[in-house]
């Protein structure tokens, strides 16, 4: 008890929003939590962090530590609005499993039955990328293979193979601050033209054959539009955002949010430097690619809504945005996503999955699910407790300083669960 008093009382930790009252359960889990954060940001090798945890919907933990600007010492506010990058995929597949339940979709629907740009596609056989042989695919790129990150689209970021470089030589990327390089063609310009780009692009492996990380989920978004007849950001708003009164997130940042719109930074060897201040954010262009694989902006308060649907099985304070039965195939192992420490775990429709390996390294707990973004965003469902646990950052890093981040919520939601 000692302990955790005084990690409560550290300078660093001083900016909270905890409730006054707190559990015995609580209490070590919080103070553990806010040191390892406090340790990175004291260090300078986070920017910022906010933390929300709760359970069956009851808010247990809400605490911020650092600055919405390191330069010009601006304190991180409640509402500070964060770039989800890829915390925007787990969402999107919420999107498309309300279009199957209502039998819109199958999962087994071939993807060029709504996206005919994915009519005829190719598979990566061998060469460099200007003398590449292609093989045509075994069977057509599905639904499931979208959601399951098994189609065999990829990232231009993800290595430096064949396919990648053809991403970046014929710009079958959006534009972003993640992972573009000097020499990259134009990106495209919407999410038309970028549907349009991947159908050309050779694809890494034949559908269905292993997980690979990249624009499954942008697809799938354009593939709800297409079916849904709405542009993908107004069909998130009416069936997600307004429902679980999301009313801070977005894929542009208006002006009335652009003083609560945290700085991005990178991870250097000393430290970290800024990557995009918020007045020059890609996020502030009104006609951006509205990618559903990772465009997103938001605040903590948000997107713990979206956790505690996911982990009230579907439902959000009488609000049912999925049937328990979906839910729980969403959140059901399928495939494992290869990788190396924390990054290797189970798969299902749109989350991964915790198991044994995963736990024993630090990593997410047995069975609970979980996504991240690029700029260190992430959050963690245990459905069984009803824990819904996210910390917000926006630096681009990885290896240990990303573990460290992820560990100390793992940590946390092993502590809760109990």
């Amino acid at each position: 008890m000692k302990l955790a008093l005084a990690l409560l009382l550290t300078p660093a930790l001083m900016v909270t929003g905890v409730p006054a009252v707190a559990s015995p359960v609580m209490q070590p889990a919080e103070a553990n939590l806010r040191a390892s954060l406090a340790k990175m940001v004291d260090a300078g090798q986070s920017p910022n962090a906010q933390v929300m945890i709760s359970r069956r919907g009851k808010l247990l933990i809400d605490f911020r530590l650092g600055h919405l600007d390191v330069e010009d010492r601006a304190a991180l506010p409640t509402e500070a609005v964060f770039r989800l990058y890829s915390m925007t995929k787990p969402i999107t597949s919420v999107a498309a499993m309300m279009l199957v339940e209502e039998k819109r979709l199958s999962l087994e629907d071939p993807v060029s039955r709504f996206l005919p740009e994915f009519a005829d596609m190719r598979v990566y056989a061998s060469g460099g990328l200007d003398d590449m042989q292609t093989v045509p695919v075994a069977r057509p790129v599905t639904v499931r293979d979208l959601l399951t990150h098994s189609s065999g689209l990829t990232y231009q970021f993800m290595g430096n193979g064949p396919v990648p470089q053809y991403y970046r030589r014929y710009g079958a990327m959006r534009d972003t601050a993640v992972g573009r390089q000097p020499g990259d063609a134009a990106p495209a310009a919407d999410l038309d033209e970028l549907v349009a780009r991947l159908g050309k692009a050779p694809l890494l492996h034949q559908p269905g054959a292993r997980f690979s990380y990249g624009y499954s989920t942008t697809v799938l978004g354009a593939l709800v539009a297409r079916v849904s007849g709405m542009s993908l950001d107004a069909f998130l708003k009416v069936r997600i955002l307004d429902p679980l009164e999301m009313r801070d997130t977005g894929f542009v940042v208006p002006d009335a949010q652009l003083p609560r719109f945290v700085t991005l930074y990178r991870a250097t060897e000393t430290g970290m430097a800024p990557v995009e201040r918020a007045a020059a954010s890609e996020y502030r262009d009104p006609v951006r690619l509205r990618d559903g694989g990772g465009a997103l902006a938001g605040t903590a308060q948000d997107y713990l809504h979206f956790a505690e649907m996911i982990a009230n099985g579907g439902n959000w304070k009488g609000r049912r945005l999925l049937s328990r039965e979906t839910l729980a195939a969403m959140v059901r192992p399928l495939l494992p996503t290869g990788g190396t420490g924390l990054e290797e775990t189970q798969f299902g429709l749109g989350f991964a999955i915790g198991d044994a390996r995963s736990e024993a390294m630090g990593g997410l707990p047995v069975g609970a699910v979980s996504w991240a973004g690029s700029g260190n965003t992430y959050f963690v469902v245990d459905p069984k407790s009803g824990v819904a646990a996210l910390v917000m950052t926006n630096i681009l890093m990885s290896g240990e300083r990303t573990d460290a981040l992820r560990k100390a919520l793992n940590a946390a939601v092993l502590r809760l669960r109990d």
